[in-house]
């Protein structure tokens, strides 16, 4: 597995246990985040220790990283891919810190997933899902060439509620079209 990603302004890396505080802080107890997210939040620090421990040990053998802003190394969100069968590759989660948003981060995140998984691990496909009423996370997916796929009426673990799952996808030769067009 991938041990870290640099991006121009970010460090895609393995969990540390120094990072408690900052990922609690920044991502983990913020109601905001968690709405259009599968996860459940974290609010006290024996809480977040535990669930850092699952986090290393998750990240330990999956391409799954925290985001930190390369200059000062403060945790921000978290990016996660996982391969599947017939070398398609989807995202597991991307989540951008309300603070940190709105600065290209959730773009250079999906992008540096992107490159892993076409580049390093030679997918054929990437799969994106949102919530159907995430438009940040909508805009963010079509503005890296991704297209609609499919729509799934779903419910949330964590609390039962019912969502829409929005999937888009982004074949290997669109990926080089997009790369190259940006050269």
């Amino acid at each position: 597995m991938t041990k870290e990603l640099y991006t121009e302004h970010l460090h895609l890396r393995k969990a540390r246990e120094s990072d408690l505080e900052s990922v609690l802080n920044n991502v983990w107890s913020d109601k905001r985040l968690s709405e259009t997210m599968l996860w459940k939040n974290t609010y006290t620090i024996e809480d977040a220790k535990d669930r850092l421990e699952r986090t290393i040990r998750l990240q330990k053998d999956n391409d799954a990283f925290f985001i930190c802003i390369k200059d000062s190394d403060e945790v921000i969100g978290f990016g996660v891919i996982m391969g599947k069968e017939n070398g398609i590759y989807e995202e597991r989660g991307i989540c951008i810190a309300v603070k940190h948003q709105g600065k290209g981060y959730g773009k250079e995140t999906l992008m540096a997933l992107l490159k892993l998984a076409f580049e390093v691990h030679d997918a054929k496909r990437f799969i994106y899902s949102s919530f159907a009423d995430n438009e940040k996370s909508i805009n963010l997916a079509l503005s890296c060439g991704f297209s609609f796929l499919d729509s799934k009426d779903m419910v949330r673990e964590k609390d039962g509620m019912p969502y829409i799952c929005n999937e888009y996808y982004l074949n290997r030769d669109d990926y080089f079209s997009l790369i190259e067009a940006d050269k």
